[in-house]
């Protein structure tokens, strides 16, 4: 994909030998084009993970007599609709022993769908093993902690994503009910609602924003007592695009005006100021309209209930 922007920007500023704009500074302004597509159109829209796969599972006690033991892990206990397995998809560990202790459980297969899942260890002789399991990263809140950065925010599994800078929504999954907060102004917030940050622990029901962009966070209240799972409805920015086979996180059609706000970027350079601002009204002309040919306006029914 990275070579593909860098033929097209240098298309528009005729300068497909590099005689005039040097191909790093190209580079730089693909990726702040991307950049800037992704903020104007928050195009790069991802809900945060509540449940996951098993990556460890951790012997806590080894147990004794153990001669053939056989790891039993539960099913997923929260699968999250998704593909490529919206039901989730059962986890498979062995367990090696030593002198009739366990000594190593290996995760054969993480299957998905897991937000607390449990593990037992059988044998027809051994007892006392116990043993913990471990998922890839998922979004849920720490005990008696208000803070929650967006530097923070597991999202590993989304190739091409950097970070968040916008969080439209948080909703909490409590008691088999996904309920969503609403928000308040922090100066609201800091004024009526935080009175007592320590006394009463619970699920949240209130949240608020103090950081903004890439270097925001958010506070909530009640401060959890446990931890509860997050799902953010999230805008993010895309990663660096580096060489030619790393993703890119942009989807169609908006992929197509990123070479355009690169190439205003480089008659900028050139000081070529009429021909930058050229760029950048067919950029903004281009952003405006795929904006609206991907969301058109729907009717909920013809009652006009939800």
């Amino acid at each position: 994909m990275l070579n593909e922007y860098r033929k097209q920007v240098q298309r528009f500023i005729r300068d497909a030998k590099q005689q005039f704009v040097d191909i790093g500074d190209i580079d730089s302004y693909i990726n702040r084009a991307r950049r800037e597509v992704a903020m104007r159109t928050q195009c790069i829209r991802i809900l945060t993970p509540v449940s996951g796969s098993i990556v460890t599972i951790q012997v806590l006690t080894p147990g004794s007599g153990y001669t053939n033991p056989t790891v039993t892990i539960t099913p997923p206990d929260f699968p999250s609709g998704a593909l490529p397995n919206p039901r989730g998809q059962q986890a498979i560990a062995i367990a090696q022993q030593i002198g009739g202790q366990i000594s190593n459980i290996s995760v054969m297969y993480g299957g998905d769908g897991y937000f607390t899942p449990d593990v037992t260890i059988t044998d027809p002789t051994g007892i006392g093993a116990t043993a913990v399991a471990s998922t890839n990263p998922i979004n849920v809140t720490s005990a008696q902690q208000e803070i929650y950065n967006f530097s923070d925010v597991p999202l590993s599994q989304f190739a091409g994503v950097k970070g968040i800078f916008a969080v439209h929504g948080v909703s909490f999954i409590f008691a088999n009910y996904r309920y969503s907060l609403p928000c308040y102004p922090f100066t609201t917030y800091q004024a009526m609602i935080r009175q007592y940050p320590q006394q009463f622990l619970y699920v949240s029901t209130i949240f608020s924003q103090y950081g903004q962009g890439e270097g925001g966070s958010l506070y909530m209240y009640p401060i959890p007592s446990t931890a509860y799972q997050m799902e953010w409805d999230t805008f993010c920015v895309p990663s660096n695009l580096i060489t030619d086979q790393d993703q890119e996180a942009i989807p169609g059609p908006w992929t197509e005006a990123v070479p355009f706000y690169a190439a205003h970027m480089c008659f900028l350079e050139l000081q070529n100021l009429n021909a930058a601002k050229f760029y950048l009204d067919l950029y903004d002309n281009m952003v405006h309209r795929y904006s609206g040919y991907a969301r058109p306006g729907r009717m909920i029914n013809p009652y006009g209930r939800y």
